[in-house]
C-alpha cells in the first residue's frame, strides 16, 4: 500500500528520507499504518495509486466536491526530500485531475539559503498548500521535540515565512498534548501561516 485516506483527502507516500529522528506518522501514533506503506515508490506506482483511488470512489467520500481536500504527500518520508518524485508525478496529476489541490505535509527543515528557490519550485509544480510541523515556539523546545538531523528552529521559521510570502497556503500543526500552544499559534501567524492546529494522536 502506498496511499490512505485521511482528513477527507488522498494521502500518498513519498519515500522514507527524513530530516528528523522520527517520521510524522510515528509522532502521530500511526506506526501500524506506516508499516503498510511502500517505502520507496516510483512515479509510476504513485500515479497508479492515485488512479486506483479515484476508480475506487475517492470522490464519493464527500457530499460535495468542495469538501474533498485533494491529494497530500506525507507518509514515512518528508516530501521536500522527494522533489525528484514530485516533479515527475505532479505535472501528470494536474493534467489528469484539473484543479485538484495538492498539499505537502512536512517538517519544513530546509537550508535558509535555499528556501526561496524551493518555494518557487513548489509553485511551478502547482503545489497549493503546505502543512508544516511546528511543535514549539523556541529553539531548545523545538530541538527536544523534533530532534532534527540537520538544520533547526531558525530554518523552519525561515521556510514558513518564505512559503507564505511566495503565496503558498501555509498552516502549522503539532500533535497533542502541546505545551504553550498559544505561543506557538502566535509565532505561526506572525510568520505568515494561516492557522495553527493541534491534531489528536492515534487517529
Amino acid at each position: 500500500m502506498l496511499s490512505y485516506l485521511q482528513q477527507q483527502r488522498l494521502t500518498l507516500q513519498s519515500g522514507t528520507a527524513l530530516p528528523a529522528a522520527q517520521s510524522l506518522l510515528q509522532l502521530a501514533g500511526q506506526d501500524k499504518l506506516e508499516a503498510t506503506l511502500n517505502p520507496r515508490p516510483d512515479a509510476a506506482a504513485v500515479l497508479a495509486a492515485i488512479a486506483q483511488a479515484y476508480q475506487d470512489g475517492y470522490e464519493q467520500q464527500a457530499s460535495t466536491e468542495f469538501e474533498l481536500q485533494g491529494i497530500a504527500f506525507a507518509g514515512s518520508g518528508d516530501p521536500l526530500l522527494a522533489l525528484d518524485l514530485l516533479s515527475q508525478v505532479l505535472p501528470a496529476v494536474k493534467a489528469q485531475r484539473h484543479g485538484v489541490p495538492v498539499t505537502l505535509v512536512t517538517y519544513g527543515l530546509v537550508p535558509a539559503a535555499e528556501a526561496e528557490a524551493l518555494c518557487q519550485q513548489l509553485l511551478e509544480l502547482e503545489v497549493e498548500r503546505l502543512e508544516i510541523y511546528l511543535p514549539a515556539a523556541n529553539p531548545p523546545a523545538y530541538q527536544q521535540a523534533v530532534q532534527p538531523l540537520q538544520y533547526g528552529f531558525a530554518e523552519v521559521c525561515q521556510f514558513i515565512h518564505c512559503a507564505a510570502e511566495a503565496g503558498l497556503q501555509v498552516s502549522c500543526f503539532a500533535y497533542a498534548p502541546v505545551k504553550q500552544a498559544s505561543e506557538i499559534r502566535a509565532l505561526a501567524i506572525e510568520l505568515g501561516a494561516r492557522e495553527f492546529v493541534v491534531l489528536p494522536v492515534g487517529e
